[in-house]
């Protein structure tokens, strides 16, 4: 068996169906187990156990094979982030209350799709002025031209970005305007340094948003939060939308656990 065939033994998934085995073992298996569960010969399963071992990701006790310390170190990590996304939305639903509250507007949680190609509102809080914008649960946003996306793409690796921007064809599905990308990348710089993503009639006529991220206990983006508002009340009440939004998103982040300076926070 060749090692470019993907079901081979030293395959990512065939590594990964091992550390499944050993997970729902509570005390090791042998060399002659593992290779009956997995229908592998033990010659070419011997040589992965080896390589996880080295890297303790395994470790052998009594001749039985089970998970080592850094297994455990990725499950918790796993675990943390699963916890605080699922956690997220009633999370930081005060902070969208006492931010509705402060500005009048509609305010929006949000967090990256699981595909990587745009942003979903999960939560919302109507705005309580004569005129207010409101959206859906479950509202598609793209990573390239709103303001809830372009926060969401700001934070994630430098590979993920370069990766969608290849991917993506950015036109505006409202204006029809293509975007420079080399505009979207210096828009993704700015967001970085300042904490806050502003556009203003991108994606919805005659409105626009402000968007702080959240980020989590391990320092990851978790979502972020987002102030809609009509086009002439934004434009009027920007400066002052941008710093409690920003202090909403500080706020929110210190709560679910994040230790590490804001970004554009003064301190």
């Amino acid at each position: 068996m060749t090692k470019n065939n993907p079901k081979g033994p030293r395959s990512p998934a065939r590594v990964m169906q091992l550390l499944e085995v050993l997970a729902s073992s509570t005390e090791g298996l042998t060399l002659a187990k593992l290779s009956a569960t997995l229908e592998t010969p033990k010659t070419s399963l011997l040589s992965l156990l080896r390589s996880l071992e080295a890297e303790d990701y395994i470790e052998v006790q009594n001749k039985a094979y089970q998970l080592g310390a850094r297994a455990y170190r990725l499950g918790n990590m796993i675990n943390a982030r699963m916890k605080a996304q699922s956690s997220f939305p009633s999370a930081v639903r005060p902070f969208l209350l006492a931010l509705s509250k402060e500005s009048g507007e509609t305010i929006f949680s949000g967090v990256l799709a699981e595909e990587g190609t745009h942003g979903v509102f999960i939560d919302m809080v109507e705005g309580n002025g004569v005129l207010y914008l409101s959206s859906v649960i479950g509202a598609q946003r793209p990573l390239f031209c709103s303001s809830f996306g372009k926060c969401l793409l700001a934070f994630q690796s430098v590979n993920f970005i370069q990766s969608y921007l290849e991917k993506v064809d950015p036109v505006s599905p409202l204006t029809g305007e293509r975007f420079e990308k080399s505009a979207i990348l210096h828009d993704l710089e700015h967001i970085r340094r300042t904490g806050v993503s502003v556009t203003m009639g991108d994606t919805v006529e005659e409105a626009g948003g402000v968007s702080v991220p959240v980020f989590g206990a391990e320092g990851r983006l978790t979502g972020s939060i987002t102030l809609a508002a009509p086009l002439g009340r934004l434009k009027l009440h920007l400066p002052r939308y941008c710093e409690l939004a920003h202090a909403v998103g500080e706020r929110a982040s210190q709560f679910m656990g994040y230790a590490l300076p804001y970004p554009g926070s003064k301190e």
